[in-house]
């Protein structure tokens, strides 16, 4: 059978320095299991891919092989603000996350409130 998709798990399992036997126990599966997902013989179900890239922290379209067919888009570069806000949020535990959230939106709502406009504001005559 011939692979339809570029599994990585044996790159991910193998950078986690983790047996076939112990990535099959970690997830429920059989070690046979794990060895045909390597093999190119079978393929993981989609609660299976989701458990795998729990233990390798790492998103489905990096498991699956999607990024090396499909191209990501560039993202902008962040300012060194930008960067130091997401460090933030990315540190915080959630419900401060949802704090700094809720924070981020309502200036960014403020902000466009106050901004000059580029239109002058109609006179109104009564």
């Amino acid at each position: 059978m011939e692979a339809a998709m570029n599994l990585k798990i044996k790159k991910y399992r193998e950078q986690k320095r983790i047996s076939q036997r112990r990535l099959a126990d970690m997830i429920g599966k059989s070690f046979r299991t794990v060895q045909q997902w390597e093999s190119g013989e079978t393929f993981p179900n989609a609660e299976a891919i989701w458990d795998l890239c729990e233990v390798f922290d790492t998103d489905p379209n990096d498991l699956l092989g999607w990024w090396d067919e499909h191209a990501r888009p560039e993202a902008p570069d962040l300012t060194p603000e930008e960067a130091e806000v997401l460090e933030c949020y990315r540190d915080a535990a959630p419900q401060w996350r949802t704090n700094i959230s809720m924070t981020a939106r309502a200036a960014a709502g403020e902000s466009k409130k106050k901004a000059p406009s580029a239109v002058p504001d109609q006179q109104v005559v009564a």
